[in-house]
Parts: C-alpha cells; structure tokens; sequence
C-alpha cells in the first residue's frame, strides 16, 4: 500500500466496486487488476463488500439525488473505511477528493463528495446505529436470503447470519506425507508463530492471518491452505490404497491433493473449465502428488470416461449455492436468488444420477455441497435415495445418519474441531449395495 497512493487505490477500488455491483463476482472483477496495486485494491474492494448494504444505506440518507455511478461507488468504499476506522477519516475524505478532482469524469463533484464525506464523519455514530436496526444492514444480506436462513436455522438464525459477517480463519491442511500435525505446530514455533491450533485431524488455524509467502513449509508442500469443513470431505470418504478414485468437479484440487496424501489411490480428476483444471495440476505439482486431470464436463461421463471405469470411491462436490462460504464471498448473496438455488438442485439430481452409473458395487459416493441450503441438501439427498434403491446412506463420524450440515456456528455438531473455525457444508454418504 505504501508505494500506491491512496487516491489511486481508491478510485481503481470504486471502478472495481462499480463491476460488482453491476454483477461480475469479485473473484473475476478482481482478476482484471494487475500489478502492485493490487492487494491495496482487494482490501479496499472486500471492505465494502462486507458493507454492502450499510454504504448505500448511508449514501442515500446524506445524497438528496444518486450521484453517478462512479462517484457512487467511491463514496461507498470512502464510507467503508470510515467505518472500519483502519484509517485516519480525514485522511480517507482528502484522499477521496484527490481521487475525485482527478478523475476528468467526476471532477466537477468534487466539492459535493467534500460535503458528503464530511457530514458523514460528524453524523458517523448516529447514522450507524439508525442503519442497524435495518436486519439487511445488520446481515450484509438481502431479504430472501434473511428469510431463507431463518426459515432454515430457527431461533440460530441471527447467530449464523452474524458470523457470516466475521473474516474467516486462516486454516492449513498438513500433508502428513510429508510431515505430522504435531511436528508442524512445532515448526510453527519455531518459526515464531505461537498462536496456532489444532483442528480436527489434519488442520491447523492460524489465529494471525498472514501471506502465503510467510507460511512456512507452504512452498515444500508440507501445508495446503484448506478450510477445516472442506478438509471433511476426503476423511469421510475415506480412500485405501489401490482404490479407483474419482474426484468430480474437482478445482482447484485441495479435496484432490487430501484424497491423495490419504492414500495411494489412482485418481481421476474432472474439471470442465480449463483454466481452473490447470490450477489442480499446480496445486498437486507442489504437493509431489500425482493424479490423471481431465478437462471435460463430467455429466458426459461417455466423453471423458472411454475405459468405462468403475470407482471404488466417489467425490462428488456438486456446483451450488455456495451459501456455506458467504463469509469469504461476500458477494455471494447478490450472485444467487431462490431461484437459482432450484435449477442448480437439478444440476445436481443430475450429476448424482450420472455419478451413480460409474460406481463400483459396495463403492462409496460422497456427495458435498458448501450449502446450508435444504434443496440443495437433505431434500437432495432424500429424492436420491427415493429414486435408487439400491443406495445406502453409509453413518460416519458425527453423522449417524449418514448425513450431515455444518454451519459456522457454536450450536454446530462439533467434529473435533471449533465449530466457528469451519465454513457451511452439506455432506451425504452413500454406498452402492
């Protein structure tokens, strides 16, 4: 952040915020920026994200008329950093109008986002506490979605919605080829990172996130940066050596890269967009580990599957919602409506039943969703079972019926890890029998 201007990483955050909003996720508008201003645009960019509701609350209380666009934008990521006060306010207004008078577009504005931001930081306190009485201000969320969760969760709805509002922890995945848990908290030590723990069999958070550079072990692949939910994932499947292992959908390949530090399986990975298939041959390069990637669509299993192999084990981590990771997506809310959440439930009656045809009898197919969502999850799973009788659902730890919903929440089963540390996933087990 030092060697960029602050004006300028504001307003190349407020275009960036502008594409948001108009509807690119910020993964891809984010990707669109390069060079050394980028993580001072990403913080400013995810800031606002998390505030959402709450900037354009505000900018519509002290704006008599919508500004342009722009202008519109920048005032909400300025409001942003007021609020999280990281930076000095009469810092950000200046920067913010340098950043204004600047721009040829906005130029003639600029005394109005003076007046805006100004008036702002005098009426900070009160125009807050007004705006959190509003539960879409309070939860960063629409109203369907409020709706949604409460319908879902009950009386501990709040408290999810509310730590869907929380940075996340950082949490590793140790490669115990390479190195135990045990050891690597040592190493960690010694390294002066004393403020680590132990989560679940193979995790370890990090209470001080930090960059991946400054991870130790991460470049030798002793570590994968996997979130303690995710990590369920290839522990319930549970491969032995020898087995014939699909991975479905399979990037960025940190389910893949788990499956294989579990065991020596031979494993196929299906990803249809290329560029993300890439990142799973990156991602096991730097593990050592091996795996056939194959970049096709995986419900054409006659396109990719020409052995017509059978699998002793499937990983099916459908395409969904992604509701259970809104809180390291902020923009994930904004993404999706009730009916998107429909015809993705469809796509994955789909793949289940394709997946289904390529198991091994007594095969094992781990369906996982990052959803809290009941369309997407037991509803799912009931219509599956309903409709092939010849599947199982196979009780695993915590999930005595063979099924299981995490949520980031203290009321959460607690599977040998903090309850707060994971994201939302949906997990069912079946076997063929």
């Amino acid at each position: 952040m030092s060697k960029v201007a602050l004006s300028t990483a504001l307003m190349e955050a407020a275009k960036t915020w502008q594409k948001i909003k108009e509807g690119s996720s910020i993964d891809g508008a984010l990707g669109q920026i390069k060079g050394e201003i980028k993580p001072a645009v990403q913080s400013l960019v995810y800031a606002v994200a998390r505030r959402r509701v709450l900037t354009q609350w505000i900018l519509k209380k002290l704006a008599s008329k919508p500004p342009k666009p722009l202008l519109s934008s920048l005032l909400e990521v300025a409001f942003a950093q007021a609020v999280l006060g990281e930076k000095k306010p009469f810092t950000v207004v200046d920067q913010t109008v340098r950043a204004v008078k600047k721009d040829p577009s906005l130029a003639n504005a600029a005394n109005f986002a003076n007046a805006v931001l100004r008036k702002f930081l005098r009426e900070q306190e009160a125009l807050v506490a007004e705006a959190m009485k509003n539960d879409e201000v309070k939860f960063n969320a629409p109203a369907w979605w409020i709706k949604k969760y409460r319908l879902i969760f009950g009386k501990d709805a709040d408290a999810v919605l509310a730590l869907q509002q929380k940075h996340p922890p950082l949490v590793l995945r140790v490669n115990r080829r390479r190195i135990s848990p045990e050891n690597y908290l040592k190493k960690l030590e010694e390294n002066g990172i004393k403020d680590a723990l132990r989560v679940g069999q193979d995790g370890i958070v990090l209470l001080s996130p930090r960059p991946v550079s400054d991870i130790p072990g991460f470049l030798d692949g002793e570590v994968s940066i996997q979130d303690a939910g995710s990590q369920l994932a290839a522990q319930i499947l549970n491969p032995s050596d020898g087995m014939v292992v699909l991975d479905a959908c399979a990037a960025p390949g940190g389910k893949t890269g788990h499956l294989l530090e579990m065991a020596d399986v031979d494993l196929t990975a299906i990803e249809k967009d290329p560029v993300r298939a890439k990142r799973i041959g990156e991602n096991l390069g730097r593990l050592d580990l091996k795996a056939e990637v194959r970049v096709a669509d995986v419900g054409d299993v006659a396109s990719w599957n020409v052995e017509k192999k059978l699998f002793d084990r499937i990983l099916l981590d459908a395409p969904c919602s992604a509701s259970g990771i809104s809180r390291r997506h902020p923009d994930i809310p904004w993404l999706k409506d009730l009916s998107d959440v429909k015809s993705l439930a469809k796509t994955q009656a789909y793949l289940l039943d394709k997946m289904w045809s390529i198991l091994a009898k007594k095969g094992r197919l781990l369906y996982a969703v990052c959803s809290v969502m009941p369309e997407e999850g037991i509803d799912q799973i009931k219509e599956f079972a309903a409709s092939h009788l010849d599947a199982k659902l196979v009780p695993f730890k915590g999930a005595p019926e063979g099924w299981i919903r995490l949520s980031p929440h203290e009321d959460a089963p607690d599977l040998e890890f903090i309850p707060w540390v994971r994201d939302g996933f949906f997990y069912a087990l079946f076997e063929k029998i």
